[in-house]
């Protein structure tokens, strides 16, 4: 996984690219505008798996975050004040934008490493499914709050924005894009549809499939997208059985 940090300015963002062992890879600086976003997602297309880490600066950071958002790109923020470490370590001295960009990959380095314990304890089936890495099954877990609070996955749907709405003319019913329901939850789930349909798997051939029966490519990711739910659904259950199970067994062999 490469990891791309970003320091961003009024008028330029510097990003850096960094491997899993902290290697520099690469560097560019652009415009903080719509074609500068562009340049900089296809700068990044040379490595498949990425991720992009953005200082918590929304003033900053706002705009470039929802065009790669909407390119769907894996995004994560990093709190300013976990640069501080890695900015007063790197061995340049001064301070310059590649080394705050470089600071941003140190930190969430340190957070993945966290996260990733975490969610290995607490969502095992979750991390299994295909393109649901820590940070993704983190950011479900926290998002869903509970998954005992949804008595069905159809319920589950209709909170994450999944599920369709119908809509009446006459005797027909038909449906429109749901745009409500919890935006991250949705995301989450666009993401790892996108991850599926890049790599060989039930993912593309269920996509494949939708569209030999009709469907156009967004008509086909967005059916993608809610089996994915369903899924996450499916998956969040089991985990949630498993961790009661894990509690009730000590209190079983004590009685």
């Amino acid at each position: 996984m490469i990891t791309i940090g970003v320091d961003s300015h009024k008028r330029t963002h510097t990003v850096v690219a960094v491997d899993g062992n902290g290697r520099r890879l690469a560097e560019k600086t652009l415009a903080t505008t719509p074609a500068g976003h562009l340049e900089l997602v296809r700068w990044s297309r040379r490595w498949r798996e990425r991720r992009w880490a953005l200082e918590d600066c929304r003033h900053l950071t706002r705009r470039l975050e929802a065009d790669l958002v909407r390119a769907g790109e894996l995004v994560v923020r990093v709190p300013p004040k976990l640069m501080a470490g890695p900015r007063r370590s790197a061995r340049e001295p001064g301070k310059s934008d590649p080394i705050d960009a470089l600071s941003v990959t140190s930190a969430i380095n340190v957070l993945e490493r966290e996260i990733r314990t975490r969610t290995e304890s607490l969502a095992p089936a979750l991390l299994a499914l295909a393109g649901c890495g820590p940070l993704m099954a983190a950011k479900l877990l926290g998002e869903t709050g509970g998954v005992e609070r949804f008595h069905s996955r159809a319920a589950f749907a209709a909170h994450n924005g999944t599920a369709p709405i119908p809509v009446w003319s006459g005797n027909i019913v038909r449906h429109r894009l749901n745009r409500g329901g919890n935006r991250q939850l949705n995301a989450a789930l666009q993401r790892i549809a996108i991850t599926q349909l890049r790599c060989p798997g039930p993912g593309r051939d269920y996509v494949a499939k939708r569209l030999a029966c009709g469907d156009t490519k967004p008509e086909a990711i967005r059916a993608l997208r809610r089996r994915m739910s369903d899924e996450v659904f499916r998956r969040l259950r089991t985990d949630e059985a498993a961790r009661i199970s894990s509690t009730a067994s000590p209190a079983l062999a004590v009685a």
